[in-house]
C-alpha cells in the first residue's frame, strides 16, 4: 500500500524546505572541514619549505663567513710561497762542499796528496752542478791511476767523469814525483740539503 501524508500541504512544504536546509548546512560543513584539511596540508608544506629555505640561508651564511675566514689563509699561502721562492733562488745548485771536502780526503790513495783545490758550481745543462779541478801530487804514474778510480767509483757518487791533464814527472828533494792536473763534474748527489731543512713541507 502507499504511504498517505495527512500533514496539509503547507506543513510539507515546510518539512521539505527545513530537509534542503539541513542538507545545505551539512555540506557547508563538510566542505570547511575538506577546506580546512587542504589548508592543514598546504600550510605543512609552506612551513617545511620555509625551513629549508632558513637552513639553506644558514648554510650560505657559514660559507660567506669560512669564505672571509680563508682569505687570511690565501694570503698567509702566498707569503710563504713568496718566501720559499727566495729560498730556492738563494739555494739553487747549491753545494756541501764539507760533504764534498769529507768525502774526497777519504777516498785520496795514500800515494796520493792535493797542493790546491778549487770548487765552481754553474748551471752547466748537463746535469751537473759544477766542476772541482785539483793539483796533486803522487809518487808514480799508477799512483795517478789510482786517483782516477777512486773518484769514479760507486763510492764516491758526488762526482763523475773525472780525467787528468798535464802530467809531469819531476823531484822533491831526491824523490822523483809525478805531478798532475784533474777535473770532475759535481752531481746532484753533491746537492747540499739545506733548502728541505729550512722550507717545512706545508700540506695544501
Amino acid at each position: 500500500m502507499r504511504p498517505i501524508n495527512l500533514l496539509p500541504q503547507e506543513s510539507l512544504e515546510k518539512v521539505q524546505a527545513r530537509q534542503r536546509i539541513a542538507r545545505f548546512v551539512v555540506y557547508g560543513i563538510l566542505y570547511l572541514i575538506v577546506l580546512g584539511i587542504i589548508t592543514f596540508i598546504w600550510q605543512g608544506r609552506v612551513g617545511s619549505a620555509e625551513r629549508r629555505v632558513e637552513d639553506e640561508t644558514a648554510i650560505n651564511q657559514q660559507l660567506e663567513r669560512d669564505v672571509e675566514a680563508l682569505a687570511d689563509a690565501r694570503d698567509l699561502v702566498a707569503r710563504y710561497d713568496a718566501n720559499v721562492a727566495i729560498i730556492d733562488a738563494a739555494l739553487l745548485n747549491e753545494v756541501s762542499w764539507g760533504r764534498v771536502l769529507n768525502d774526497l780526503a777519504r777516498m785520496l790513495p795514500d800515494r796520493v796528496w792535493l797542493t790546491t783545490f778549487a770548487g765552481a758550481t754553474a748551471d752547466t745543462g748537463d746535469g751537473s752542478l759544477g766542476t772541482v779541478t785539483v793539483e796533486g801530487t803522487a809518487f808514480d804514474v799508477p799512483d795517478v791511476s789510482a786517483w782516477l778510480r777512486s773518484l769514479d767509483s760507486d763510492r764516491f757518487p758526488s762526482v763523475d767523469g773525472t780525467w787528468v791533464s798535464g802530467v809531469n814527472v819531476g823531484l822533491i828533494g831526491e824523490i822523483e814525483v809525478v805531478s798532475f792536473s784533474s777535473a770532475t763534474s759535481l752531481t746532484f748527489n753533491a746537492a747540499s740539503d739545506r733548502r728541505s731543512s729550512r722550507v717545512p713541507e706545508v700540506p695544501r
